[in-house]
């Protein structure tokens, strides 16, 4: 009976384990500089399509009144997506050797238009997410928790108990707060504009059991209430109305009527 201990493993060979490859092992063949430059270009259209989607799917869903801060965020790190692979890529290339400089401007140039098309889709997205919302005389629009209801503006109007330093235009408006927290209307937050620019909102008044309309600068709306009534804009004589801006507060995106020939 062998000893284990002195009996020697059968060498390796054709037949034995493990298998043995007699020639030498050989290198990779290494990436070259263009399908490295085509690498890099693919992986930033996959980002760039990421983050397209992302800024659909913010302003197409309840997500949208985040949008002002979101959307930078996403800027961000798709710049900094977009540099890191295009800056791996410019080192790859480099450490290649031999004539890479032609690639490697290629790529920087890639790198400059992708920065410039960035920027520029950047400030397309931020004029799109700040610009009020289209909206139509007599049909409920959305800003925010507040869904406005306006008609079209009468003026030259007299109000008994309202002076006016030039002409009174009254806007019918209904206002539903649907979200699940107190708001406040504010008349100054809303903006008629004409041919000379807005003008702020005055008052808002609001229909009594006296036959007279109660009047305040804004009014609380509690979740699920409503305020139906006028609201009063107090313009230049002669002043001729083209649109009516709405915000739910002074801050938010807004929504914009046309109201020219109203």
């Amino acid at each position: 009976m062998s000893d284990p201990q002195r009996t020697r493993p059968d060498p390796p060979g054709p037949v034995a384990w493990p298998p043995h490859d007699p020639r030498p092992p050989g290198r990779p063949e290494p990436v070259r500089a263009g399908r490295r430059i085509a690498q890099a270009f693919g992986a930033v259209l996959g980002v760039q399509a990421l983050a397209a989607f992302a800024v659909l799917l913010i302003l197409n869903s309840y997500r949208r009144s985040a949008a002002g801060w979101l959307l930078p965020l996403i800027g961000v790190a798709d710049a900094a997506a977009t540099l890191q692979i295009c800056w791996l890529a410019i080192r790859d290339i480099r450490l290649l050797g031999g004539r890479t400089a032609g690639p490697r401007r290629l790529l920087t140039a890639l790198v400059l238009l992708l920065a410039a098309g960035l920027a520029g889709g950047g400030y397309a997205l931020h004029r799109h997410a700040t610009a009020p919302v289209r909206g139509v005389l007599g049909a409920p629009v959305q800003d925010g928790d507040l869904t406005f209801t306006a008609y079209g503006p009468r003026c030259g109007v007299k109000i008994k108990g309202i002076a006016a330093a030039g002409t009174l235009c009254r806007v019918r408006l209904t206002a539903a707060n649907s979200g699940s927290a107190a708001l406040r209307l504010d008349a100054a937050a809303q903006r008629l504009h004409g041919g000379d620019g807005g003008h702020p909102g005055s008052v808002l008044l609001r229909p009594s059991r006296s036959k007279r309309y109660a009047r305040s600068a804004s009014r609380a709306l509690p979740a699920g209430s409503s305020f139906t009534g006028y609201l009063l804009f107090d313009v230049p004589s002669g002043f001729a109305p083209r649109a009516l801006e709405l915000h739910a507060t002074g801050e938010s995106r807004g929504v914009r009527i046309e109201v020219g020939g109203a």
